[in-house]
């Protein structure tokens, strides 16, 4: 076997040097780089979120007036709508269409069941701090189809009392038929009647007042008017 010359014994200790160099020095580099990489990302993150912060500090105030004027504003709309409606309530706006309208015929009124369309939970309500609401509120639809024998110029003046009573009612449809040789329409006017449960108001019972007697009368008219909920059937 040929020796090893001092010219190959340096080289040979060079080479495993330089290898353990690398081994000990650039593979540890390595995972610092890593490490200094992710930081550097986290780091950009936090700048962003600092300038967004810093916006919403130099804001501060008119976004507490905003806020606060989107309070009142909730107030305002929450307490604008009654807590409930009862079935006194549809039928004596029957009673003053008919009275608007003077030449209508009813033939059924027909009481849907209340239709939940927003609810807003207790805890939600609580953390937007507006005093007097901390609990659920439910926003509520309840439709009534009034079924009636009409003239034109009669559901003109139904429509308009329909419009301006002072229940937060909607006109969900009007769907009527007449023959070609008769002035008079048979139909449905559906409304829809909006209400706010949990808005800390109490039911207001309408005031009945006394019914006008004659033929013209909701309850004893030319023919019979049957008034259903949905509950019972038809």
């Amino acid at each position: 076997m040929k020796k090893l010359n001092d010219t190959h014994v340096f080289l040979i200790l060079l080479i495993a040097a330089v290898a353990l160099f690398m081994v000990v020095y650039f593979v540890p580099f390595k995972n610092t780089s890593d490490e200094v990489d992710a930081l550097e990302r986290n780091n950009n993150a936090l700048r962003s979120e600092i300038s967004e912060l810093q916006i919403y500090h130099d804001n501060r105030a008119q976004y507490e007036t905003d806020t606060e004027t989107l309070k009142k504003e909730i107030v305002n709309i929450v307490s604008s709508y009654p807590s409930a409606y009862r079935e006194e309530d549809f039928i004596l706006e029957g009673v003053a269409i008919e009275k608007a309208a003077k030449d209508i015929q009813y033939s059924g009124i027909k009481i849907g069941d209340p239709e939940v369309l927003v609810t807003i939970d207790a805890d939600r309500m609580k953390s937007v701090e507006i005093e007097g609401f901390d609990n659920q509120i439910e926003f509520t639809c309840q439709k009534v189809e009034y079924a009636n024998d009409i003239t034109y110029d009669s559901l003109k003046r139904a429509l308009e009392e329909a419009f301006s009573s002072g229940y937060m009612a909607n006109i969900e449809s009007i769907t009527y038929t007449k023959e070609e040789d008769s002035v008079i329409a048979n139909g449905v006017l559906k409304l829809g009647y909006y209400y706010v449960s949990g808005n800390g108001k109490e039911y207001v019972p309408p005031v009945i007042e006394e019914y006008e007697k004659g033929t013209n009368n909701l309850f004893i008219g030319g023919k019979p008017v049957e008034i259903t909920t949905t509950e019972s059937g038809n």
